[in-house]
């Protein structure tokens, strides 16, 4: 039958019977079974017995007054444990013999101890008395409190772990008040063979307890320290005379002073301690983990007691090192910092710190920090940084050394960081731009200053120096603030060139902590003489197109730079002035230019060409001009019916007539060769077209008309008739009829009229 169905039954039947759980205080402590049933028998045969030393050997020792539980396992021929099987638990008896049973497993439980059918224990329960008790196996598992154990820690210190007596497991509690031995046999009933129905054990009990030394600390190179291992009496008296062992797990190299080894093996002197020296032997830093085991060897046996200290080890680790954040190199004369930084990269703090640093000769402190300097305590990984200025005003490679040490002058540490110190270098070049200048003209001076050394050149001041000849400005100098190494600045100074020659100019640059540099280049000043000849007609017709050509020619030794002509035209020419830029013209250069000019006047004027090209090359020339002939038209136009009568509106489809006059009424010459053109609207299309009283071609199509060339006397006149068909009407009723006067030769309009004339659909 399953296990919960047998429970089941069980509990139903222990109901039938009336009977109930007893529990008492020490089912707190042991809790048991957690179903207060007694499970049927089962069907396992018992065949041995054993002590569970997994959870306490068969010899053991224990301090007088504290209490040792026993775990006996019954096994079936399988070797399987055997549930609900009686176990006797009996302490042998004679004049030496010590120990009591305290408790034991199922000592309240009312029920029938298996397998005496209907045996029932007596009123103790079934712990019997102090000597003797009985117990069932267990069908599950019971936890017991480890607390009820001695020792109550493990060898390295930790808290023992519960016991689990489990299913064919029971457990008996034992104790004594004086030191002997306990003999206690455990006997299955059972079990049919008689050498294995049984097992013994064995318990000393002595009066001894041990006082292990604590963890400690120390700081090195302090390397030494003393764990002393106390046996003692439950009086408080030392117990001499017995052996103590010692041994280093691991950790950094170390020894124990009296054996030199990592194991030692001491006796207790008269007040029974036994001090082990822990001597650190690699000056590391770390944890040693020792472990001290006091025998305890009593009436026989060892009664071993072992505890796991920790030794560490910690030491001051001074570290130093400087260095220069704007770079290895440093510029002369400039102060630069250093940056020196102290860490304690120990585990222990460093007490006292004191930082040194004696630059070499050359090399400068330049902000008043003085060493030694004080940096107190400093925690471990504690890092410090301390800032200095320095200054060189030599070049050269410096090799600065700072130290740095404690108070006890254990730890020390020193760091070399070089500084080269390096100057700038002033150069200078200059260019004379143009070398040959005309007079009146600027000429640029252009200095280059470069710094070809290794470090920034400052407060640079360039100065030029003016020669007789040249116009110098107000200002002559110019100051760069910084010139970074390998960098080079140009400035242009200008100056006019005033007089003919040969001039040397010269250019000075200084820097700090630098030597003055010069330069210089020569300017040849020569002058320009232009010659400016005027080439166009002496009479024009009014209206007509004057064509000119201006000549200009360079006869002096300098070149004509940024020559102007300006042209001033006369009334006949419509007045103003028009400006041409002639260019630069060298030595012996000649410039032409083409233009021309509308007659806009009748009568004599006068073109002027004013060169300025500078005071040495100004030049003027005139040229004299006639306008004669004014052509002045009168136009008239009008619309007329075809039998040339007034109609005043035309309606669509309707052909009609535009009668045109011109006439050269009030003129003093007659006219050039002249032409008509007429515009149409959209509403009117061109028919045709003639002259009265002279032959002359008119011509067109759709909206445009035109007449062949004709002129004019003086108050000649002309008559001309175009014939236009009317397409339609516009919504306001009027269109408007355009008649012009060219100019054939140029294709100027000399007149125009305009007619309106009111169209209907």
């Amino acid at each position: 039958m399953p296990m919960i169905a047998r429970r089941m039954a069980v509990a139903a039947t222990l109901l039938l019977l009336g009977t109930a759980c007893q529990t008492t205080p020490l089912d707190n402590i042991w809790p048991g079974c957690t179903v207060c049933v007694t499970p049927p028998p089962a069907t396992c045969i018992p065949t041995a017995v054993v002590i569970d030393e997994a959870i306490s050997p068969i010899v053991d020792c224990n301090p007088v007054r504290t209490q040792h539980t026993l775990v006996a396992t019954v096994l079936d021929q399988f070797g399987r444990p055997c549930p609900g099987q009686r176990v006797e638990w009996i302490l042998s008896r004679y004049g030496e013999a010590v120990g009591d049973i305290v408790a034991s497993d199922d000592q309240y439980y009312p029920g029938r101890i298996a397998p005496l059918t209907q045996a029932w224990p007596g009123n103790n329960g079934n712990k019997i008395d102090n000597q003797y008790a009985v117990s069932v196996t267990n069908w599950g598992p019971e936890l017991l409190d480890a607390g009820n154990n001695y020792p109550y820690l493990s060898s390295n210190g930790a808290r023992l772990p519960d016991i689990t007596v489990g299913p064919g497991q029971s457990w008996v509690t034992i104790t004594s008040t004086r030191e002997g031995v306990t003999d206690l046999v455990v006997y299955v009933p059972g079990i049919r063979d008689g050498t294995k129905h049984k097992v013994f054990a064995k318990k000393v009990w002595a009066d001894f307890d041990v006082e292990f030394p604590g963890s400690a600390v120390n700081v090195l190179p302090n390397d030494s320290h003393a764990f002393p291992v106390r046996l003692f009496r439950t009086d408080g008296s030392g117990i001499p005379g017995q052996p103590v062992e010692a041994e280093i797990l691991d950790g950094p190299g170390a020894v124990f002073a009296s054996s030199n080894d990592r194991v030692a093996l001491l006796d207790t002197n008269a007040n029974g301690v036994a001090e082990f020296v822990l001597k650190n032997v690699s000056g590391e830093s770390g944890v040693n983990r020792i472990r001290l085991t006091a025998q305890g060897s009593f009436y026989g046996e060892t009664c071993p007691r072992s505890r796991i200290v920790t030794k560490t080890w910690q030491q001051v680790r001074l570290e130093i090192s400087c260095s220069f954040p704007q770079g290895p190199t440093a510029a002369l004369g400039k102060p630069f910092p250093k940056v020196i930084r102290v860490a304690n990269r120990g585990d222990a703090p460093a007490e006292g710190v004191v930082l040194e640093d004696t630059p070499q000769p050359g090399l400068n402190i330049a902000d008043g920090t003085v060493f030694p300097m004080t940096l107190g305590t400093l925690a471990p990984g504690q890092v410090v940084e301390r800032t200095v200025q320095f200054l060189s005003n030599a070049e050269g490679t410096y090799v600065n050394t700072v130290r740095c040490h404690d108070a006890a002058g254990v730890a020390r540490a020193e760091s070399t960081c070089p500084v080269e110190i390096v100057a700038g270098k002033l150069e200078i070049t200059k260019v004379c731009d143009p070398g040959r200048a005309n007079v009146g003209s600027i000429v640029r001076f252009v200095v280059t200053v470069a710094n070809t050394g290794r470090a920034p050149l400052e407060n640079v001041v360039v100065v030029d120096e003016y020669p007789d000849g040249i116009e110098a400005p107000p200002e002559r100098s110019t100051t760069l603030p910084v010139l970074a190494p390998g960098d080079r600045q140009e400035v242009v100074f200008t100056g006019r060139a005033a007089v003919p020659g040969t001039y040397t100019n010269t250019a000075r640059a200084t820097a700090d902590h630098a030597p003055e540099v010069s330069a210089r280049c020569t300017v040849e000043v020569v002058q320009c003489r232009l010659e400016m000849q005027i080439i166009g007609p002496e009479d024009i017709y009014f209206g007509e197109h004057a064509n000119f050509t201006l000549v200009v020619t360079n006869v002096g030794d300098g070149a004509a730079e940024g020559c102007q002509v300006r042209v001033t035209y006369g009334g006949c020419l419509g007045g103003g002035f028009e400006d041409f830029a002639i260019g630069p013209l060298a030595p012996g250069e000649k410039w032409t230019h083409d233009w021309s000019r509308i007659a806009r006047q009748l009568g004599p004027c006068t073109l002027t060409a004013d060169s300025s090209c500078g005071a040495s090359c100004q030049i003027r020339r005139d040229a004299g001009l006639r306008v004669t002939g004014l052509t002045a038209l009168q136009l008239e136009m009008v619309d007329k019916a075809l039998d040339g009568s007034e109609a005043g509106i035309f309606r669509k489809g309707e052909v009609f007539i535009y009668r045109l006059r011109v006439e050269n009424d009030v003129g003093t010459e007659g006219t050039p060769d002249l032409h008509i053109t007429w515009e149409l609207p959209p509403e009117l299309e061109f028919v045709s077209g003639r002259a009265l009283g002279r032959e002359l071609a008119i011509t067109g199509a759709g909206r445009s008309a035109r007449s062949g060339g004709f002129r004019l006397g003086v108050d000649e006149g002309l008559d001309v008739e175009i014939q236009v068909r009317v397409l339609s009407a516009p919504a306001s009723g009027l269109v408007k009829t355009n008649a012009f006067v060219f100019r054939t030769s140029d294709g100027a309009e000399l007149a125009s009229e305009t007619e309106s004339t009111s169209l209907k659909d």
